[in-house]
């Protein structure tokens, strides 16, 4: 089978999927800065805050996979990284896309608890002193475990409070105590339903919701990688069609990524397009194009002028320039 990669490498960027790369990877670093710089907290009662840093967290991956793909030059651990990339911007996706602030909320609480209660099950310490660990070290590490079950017993608190307070019990009681029940943040429709797979997306369904599962599902495909049995046993020649693979995908998840970021943080847009005016970022953008198409300084300024005008204009602007 042929591999459609979502690669899009233009003319002004030499026709290089990594230009493409780092030239989204730099706007939108732009944007997880600026938000982030708006809110500090993440707590799971701030929709905002914890939005924010889930965004950062990504971004932080991002960044990961191309250091990982072109400085390791590590196929198989980028193959399992974009796998990652690709399940977070599509629960980005289904949660904070979500039109209906209160199923949002509850979209987001079950998703932090379900999240909270299957570490905690993983946190234990049950059988791990058998003789090879010298009792200092015992001690430094239940100490270690503990403070992480607490952390997540206070993520599970804070979103325990945000499902008490939502306005959906009276809307349908029976259809949210069993979504409730079932952890289903994933649920298909805020209804009643007897069996969880009559009313959940799967991930290929979530995939498809974010455009990435085009021509054949891709991100199931490098799931491969993860698996000590299959694929990862091959040898991979670290060649540029492997790398445009790779690289071309990621272009695909982070702009999608992007536009659903601004999407959500729509009322701090005029401020993410004012970072594109600071020096230091203006030059990291610039530099991921040719030279030859290169927009000089001046050029560049009026175009992000240009839309901060549209956006208090219109309410919306283009993300790429």
């Amino acid at each position: 089978m042929e591999h459609k990669y979502h690669i899009d490498g233009t003319e002004e960027f030499g026709y290089s999927t990594v230009n493409r790369f780092f030239y989204s990877f730099y706007m939108y670093m732009n944007t997880v800065k600026r938000i982030t710089n708006l809110y500090n907290q993440a707590s799971v009662l701030n929709l905002k805050g914890y939005a924010a840093h889930y965004c950062y967290l990504r971004f932080k991956s991002f960044d990961t996979l191309i250091k990982v793909l072109l400085k390791q030059k590590d196929y198989l651990s980028a193959c399992c990284l974009l796998r990652m990339l690709g399940d977070s911007v599509s629960v980005f996706h289904l949660v904070y896309m979500e039109k209906d602030i209160e199923l949002c909320r509850l979209r987001h609480a079950l998703y932090v608890m379900e999240g909270c209660e299957k570490n905690i099950e993983n946190l234990t310490l049950e059988g791990v002193n058998d003789g090879t660990m010298p009792p200092e070290e015992l001690k430094i590490l239940k100490e270690a475990t503990q403070l992480n079950v607490e952390h997540r017993e206070r993520l599970k608190k804070e979103a325990k409070c945000i499902i008490d307070k939502s306005l959906l019990v009276k809307q349908d009681e029976a259809a949210f105590n069993k979504i409730v029940k079932d952890r289903n943040w994933k649920f298909k429709e805020f209804k009643y339903y007897k069996r969880i797979k009559d009313n959940q997306y799967s991930w290929h369904d979530l995939y498809e919701k974010i455009g990435r599962c085009e021509n054949f599902d891709l991100l199931t495909y490098i799931s491969q990688y993860v698996h000590s049995l299959s694929m990862s046993n091959l040898v991979m020649e670290m060649n540029q069609h492997n790398v445009d693979g790779v690289v071309g995908e990621a272009v695909g998840l982070i702009r999608r990524f992007h536009k659903d970021t601004l999407t959500f943080f729509a009322d701090e847009q005029i401020y993410v397009l004012e970072g594109l005016l600071e020096p230091e970022m203006r030059d990291k953008i610039l530099a991921c194009f040719e030279e030859k198409h290169r927009p000089n300084v001046a050029k560049w300024e009026n175009q992000v002028k240009k839309q901060i005008t549209q956006l208090v204009k219109t309410g919306s602007f283009e993300i790429a320039f």
